[in-house]
């Protein structure tokens, strides 16, 4: 092997080792966004999903916020309660009391009959003692909402460890005026609001994976405003989990934290 030959194989060594190098770093500098706490294990949006999703190892809990019928913030996705109670109607016509003496569990398993949707206090309260960053996504919006948000934030939680998740430009303004110490995550609608919503200061850029199966150039445009960029998975099997590392994300939301982990690891063990 000529000199040249062997100063060229080096060289490609090297560049190969970085690469290497730079997908072992990625991977560990990815945070874990557990959708609705431990869904795909609990049922969603419990305390006891977010107590699990936390010991399976999430960075971050994600909730849903609502605002009962007497004004009282709790979690819960979907507007209405028929998927995830045993109760029927529109979720914020009850009160808490009522909402908390519906069953949260038993739709999930018999094993989970009794449990409870939880108040954002509670939440707060749980998340404060240890320490845990939530993101939150808000469910509704105007300014009595926004301030009810953060006032419960102020009086029970810390603000340090609060994501808000804002859905409009106008409302990361809002936000920003209200928890100016807080990060705030973009949920757009589309991604044609990427470099409007970064102008609003917003820390973090969310994609589904389905619009980068479109527009494969959407994680290069999040990555040229200089924001995070969150990427939401599903369950995080490998082919997927790798897909979402080829955007360099620094955030993946996903409703499997322990399948996610595992894909993770294997990526890493292979390279």
């Amino acid at each position: 092997m000529t000199k040249l030959n062997s100063l060229i194989t080096f060289g490609l060594l090297i560049s190969v080792l970085l690469v290497i190098a730079g997908f072992r770093t990625a991977i560990d500098d990815v945070s874990i966004v557990a959708h609705r706490g431990a869904m795909n294990h609990v049922p969603e949006n419990t305390m006891e999903a977010f107590k699990l999703a936390v010991e399976q190892g999430a960075d971050i809990v994600e909730i849903d916020l609502r605002t009962s019928a007497d004004g009282v913030l709790y979690i819960l996705h979907d507007d209405t309660l028929d998927r995830t109670t045993n109760g029927t109607g529109t979720a914020s016509s009850f009160t808490l009391s009522e909402l908390q003496a519906l069953d949260a569990g038993s739709w999930y398993g018999e094993e989970f009959e009794g449990l409870r949707i939880p108040s954002f206090r509670e939440v707060l309260e749980w998340s404060t003692e240890e320490d845990i960053v939530l993101l939150l996504d808000l469910k509704e919006s105007g300014r009595e909402f926004a301030e009810n948000v953060s006032n419960e934030v102020l009086q029970y939680g810390k603000v340090e460890n609060m994501v808000v998740g804002v859905r409009s430009p106008e409302q990361a303004a809002e936000f920003r005026e209200l928890m100016p110490d807080a990060l705030q995550l973009a949920f757009m609608r589309s991604p044609d609001l990427i470099e409007e919503f970064a102008s609003q200061n917003v820390d973090v850029l969310r994609l589904w994976l389905r619009w980068l199966h479109t527009d494969n150039t959407l994680a290069d445009r999040v990555h040229k405003t200089g924001k995070k960029l969150m990427i939401n998975g599903t369950v995080g099997e490998l082919d997927e989990a790798e897909e979402i590392l080829s955007y360099n994300p620094h955030w993946i939301l996903i409703d499997d934290v322990p399948q996610l982990r595992e894909s993770l690891n294997t990526i890493s063990e292979k390279n």
